[in-house]
């Protein structure tokens, strides 16, 4: 068997801490020696080095790490990265993860499966439910395997073999502060902060064509507790966990008819439905590709002023099967940018964009709607009035 180690990753929040190593102590390793680093960039938090210490690890050699300086997020994970120069695979849990029971056998089927595989750049324990780029629900079709192929590394659990991250390290040590230079990429990643790592990885899988490998069922999931990245916790990103014990996973050769999604998480290869080929059509059902390349077609929920070649409507879910199974109505179209068409009122447009909410949310009760714009409302005030007063406390 490859050697895999655990690498937890922490800071300051010890409750956040005990919780991943309470849920990591009670999955199942099937007698194999699972080494367990935790690794803590410097803070005044003495808690956390404690507890660490103190952690008892049944199923291998215990190791911390004690960073003397902070070294922030980003190089905290790239240190870590740098861990797999001394295991085959490591397992990277940031601090607010939760894990499966079952975690460690698709982790160890997976690296198995696809750590000779050059396509892949990472594998996933987690898996997304919701297109943060899109601001929308996410729900993968399933052809029948355990995992499908995404262009969107991941932060919430995950695995890299040593050749995955030796290829990935290469590219970041030369790339420099071009990261995102000869890509295009969802906004919100062009906007993450200068501490992220994530935003360099996705570039790379991006730019070098290769994907991450995601499960339909998550071994992971996470609290958003309060910290770097996040101004308060959130239940926005918790999802569902395989809760059963799986002796074998049906993972996907990258050339079988596994799904693909790109950055955006657009499925790939849709456009053989329409007998378009891929240079001539801009897949974009999110709305969120803007047609960069300049193609003649263009798949997308948007309201433009082309001629609609094509009508489609958002029924079936995942909303790609409406095109596959050729589901006429409104909501998605297919335009030909070469030609005008009718301009929508704005009357029509708002219908249109009701009906993709309703879509998207199926249900809620005006009382449940009516308490969670109070809500909003007050939490956009309270920021904006924080805002004006940090401005006059600092002048800027």
């Amino acid at each position: 068997m490859k050697s895999i180690a655990i690498v937890v990753i922490a800071y300051n929040r010890v409750h956040s801490l005990s919780r991943l190593l309470l849920s990591l102590k009670a999955a199942n390793y099937y007698g194999h020696d699972v080494p367990l680093i935790i690794s803590i960039d410097y803070s005044e938090n003495k808690e956390v080095s404690q507890y660490a210490n103190s952690f008892q690890w049944p199923f291998g050699e215990k190791k911390v790490i004690l960073h003397p300086k902070r070294l922030g997020l980003r190089k905290h994970v790239i240190s870590c990265g740098n861990l797999t120069k001394d295991y085959d695979a490591v397992i990277a849990l940031e601090d607010d993860i939760f894990v499966s029971k079952d975690f460690f056998k698709y982790a160890k089927q997976a690296v198995e499966k696809y750590d000779s595989c050059d396509e892949i750049a990472g594998i996933s324990l987690y898996t997304h439910l919701w297109n943060v780029g899109a601001d929308r629900p996410f729900i993968p079709q399933n052809n029948g395997f355990d995992a499908y192929f995404l262009q969107y590394a991941q932060s919430w659990g995950q695995v890299w073999t040593k050749r995955m991250w030796s290829q990935f390290y290469r590219w970041y040590l030369e790339c420099g502060d071009e990261w995102n230079k000869d890509v295009i990429l969802p906004n919100n990643i062009l906007n993450w902060p200068d501490s992220s790592w994530l935003k360099y990885y996705i570039s790379y899988i991006t730019k070098t064509n290769r994907f991450f490998v995601y499960p339909y069922v998550s071994l992971t999931t996470n609290f958003t507790d309060a910290g770097t990245h996040h101004k308060a916790s959130s239940t926005n990103f918790q999802v569902p966990l395989l809760s059963y014990e799986k002796e074998h996973y049906h993972l996907p050769t990258f050339t079988d008819n596994a799904l693909k999604y790109d950055v955006f998480f657009e499925v790939e290869d849709i456009e053989l439905n329409l007998g378009i080929s891929k240079k001539d059509i801009c897949i974009d059902i999110y709305g969120k590709k803007d047609n960069e390349k300049k193609q003649r077609y263009w798949l997308t929920t948007k309201h433009l002023d082309y001629k609609i070649v094509k009508e489609y409507s958002l029924q079936l879910r995942p909303h790609e099967l409406n095109i596959i199974y050729g589901i006429s109505g409104k909501g998605i179209y297919l335009y030909d940018t070469t030609l005008k068409g009718k301009k929508r009122t704005s009357k029509e447009i708002s219908v249109l964009d009701v009906s993709k909410v309703k879509y998207d949310i199926r249900a809620i009760s005006n009382k449940r709607l009516l308490s969670l714009l109070k809500y909003e409302l007050i939490e956009a005030i309270k920021k904006k009035i924080n805002s004006i007063l940090k401005v006059r406390k600092t002048g800027k």
